[in-house]
């Protein structure tokens, strides 16, 4: 049958399934094997967020079931943000009974149409040998770099459905390996300037270049600055040759680079800025070095498509000192959002940061610092990622801190009660402003609109998720860190 066969593909790559099933998805579960996991979702999207945290915690392929055009769709958002953080992920979503589709009966859409805009590739089954042969390409479409999420639809009625292929147990390898040649050629342009500037991005943490990373920039002597909003660790800190975040707005990248006539950047990229309001790096000589094609193909400067580890390997070998410009990027200041960091820092030990408190992003990361594999953001800008993928991520075994605001809290706290029902070691920091303090910066307003009054930690305890608020920030982030036990504290700034 084509629901089992499903299974024995998706064993060789995980064990585990992230959703929230309905009626299209019931012949679905039926099939589920004894050796799997089904993570239920109290929402669709959260499903989808689950599902990256995992992958950020094991690497694994990621795999999620939605249901049918309306589970589809609530979950549009998150599958932006996991199609903008590149992950390899697999959504198979149940479609109504394929003789009837002609209809158009309840919970029936275009499924393959809605979900293109999010996804690399999407496929429809017509029948079951189709189902597994779309189930394939899914899989071997999402491993391929750039990575990204793939969408299966398959009709309710063919899980049951006799399969008259065979299909072998399979593996899928891409090797984006750098010529040295071309390498040298870009480091002799490199060495011909007297200083240069080097932005670091997350394919940095993604291939675990970090330890060549460190060194091509001692060899090179010069300043590495985190791409403007990096979703994972760009350069390990603290580090004497860290710069510091680049900044939101691309006019004041542009003022904080003007000293230097060349700039690298290596597995990230400079225009994922909040406010395009200048053209970003204009006058000077630019080479970027990315595994993503589509991210190289979009830039008008020079651009080596490779693994930015294998770059850097070789790299160094030819890497020449550069004259150092001391420069450095500094954070906006919040008094109370420092004391709490800093209260937080020597608490951390080996906990992954999920961060998602915009108002203070740069407060946040220049206080508690980049680790490897240990920092998680968002690239998509997406509001309500940070706890759904906090759980995901202990599914796999690690502990998580999501970092949010009331204002994130409020848009996927219902993750609370998977990481409540299944367990994982997870813990939630709130800082509270009482509504959306960085729409109220920027906009330079505190309209009434923008100041929704919530209690995250009511909410957090109405799941059996342990919630408490406290106006002593010492002693909320005691009680917080203290043992590996599920825990929100919620701080008011």
């Amino acid at each position: 049958m084509l629901g089992d066969k499903i299974f024995e593909i998706l064993r060789e790559f995980t064990d585990r399934i992230y959703g929230n099933p309905g009626t299209t998805e019931l012949s679905f579960i039926k099939k589920i094997p004894p050796d799997f996991k089904y993570y239920l979702a109290l929402q669709d999207g959260i499903a989808v967020g689950m599902a990256e945290g995992y992958h950020l915690g094991s690497e694994k392929l990621a795999v999620v079931n939605l249901h049918a055009a309306p589970g589809l769709s609530n979950a549009l958002g998150f599958l932006y943000t996991a199609y903008m953080d590149r992950i390899p992920m697999v959504i198979i979503g149940g479609q109504q009974t394929s003789s009837h589709l002609s209809d158009e009966p309840r919970l029936y859409g275009d499924l393959t149409t809605i979900s293109k805009p999010v996804v690399k590739a999407s496929f429809e089954a017509r029948n079951a040998d189709e189902g597994v042969k779309f189930l394939i390409r899914a899989i071997k479409t999402s491993l391929t770099p750039p990575y990204g999420p793939t969408f299966l639809s398959i009709p309710e009625d063919l899980e049951d459905k006799e399969v008259n292929i065979t299909a072998k147990n399979f593996t899928h390898k891409v090797e984006l390996c750098c010529r040295e040649d071309e390498v040298k050629e870009v480091m002799d342009e490199i060495n011909s300037f007297d200083k240069i500037a080097i932005v670091a991005g997350y394919e940095i943490d993604v291939f675990n270049a970090h330890d060549e990373m460190r060194e091509f920039a001692e060899k090179i002597n010069s300043p590495v600055f985190a791409e403007p909003f990096a979703s994972r660790t760009p350069f390990e800190t603290p580090h004497r040759l860290f710069a510091g975040d680049l900044p939101r707005r691309s006019s004041e990248i542009n003022k904080v680079l003007e000293d230097f006539p060349a700039v690298l950047i290596i597995g990230g990229s400079v225009n994922n800025v909040l406010f395009p309001d200048d053209e970003v790096l204009k006058g000077k000589e630019v080479i970027e070095v990315t595994y993503d094609w589509i991210e190289a193909s979009r830039r008008p400067w020079k651009t080596l498509v490779c693994n930015p580890r294998d770059f850097l390997k070789l790299a160094i070998k030819y890497a020449k000192p550069h004259a150092f410009s001391p420069v450095k990027v500094s954070p906006p200041r919040n008094q109370k959002v420092e004391e709490i960091m800093k209260l937080l820092y020597p608490r951390l030990g080996n906990y992954a940061i999920f961060d998602e408190a915009p108002s203070y992003r740069e407060i946040i990361r220049s206080i508690v610092g980049y680790k490897r594999r240990l920092f998680f953001a968002n690239r998509a800008g997406f509001i309500g990622w940070a706890i759904p993928a906090s759980f995901g991520y202990s599914s796999a075994g690690g502990k998580a801190l999501a970092i949010v605001g009331d204002g994130s809290f409020n848009y996927s706290f219902q993750a609370l009660w998977s990481a409540t029902k299944y367990g994982g070691i997870m813990k939630v920091l709130v800082i509270n402003n009482q509504g959306y303090n960085s729409l109220k910066g920027w906009g330079n307003t505190n309209a009434e609109i923008l100041s929704p009054i919530t209690s995250p930690w009511k909410l957090a305890s109405s799941y059996g998720f342990e919630g408490k608020e406290f106006d002593d920030y010492k002693k909320g982030i005691e009680w917080l860190m203290e043992g590996d036990t599920q825990k929100l504290a919620e701080l008011k700034v």
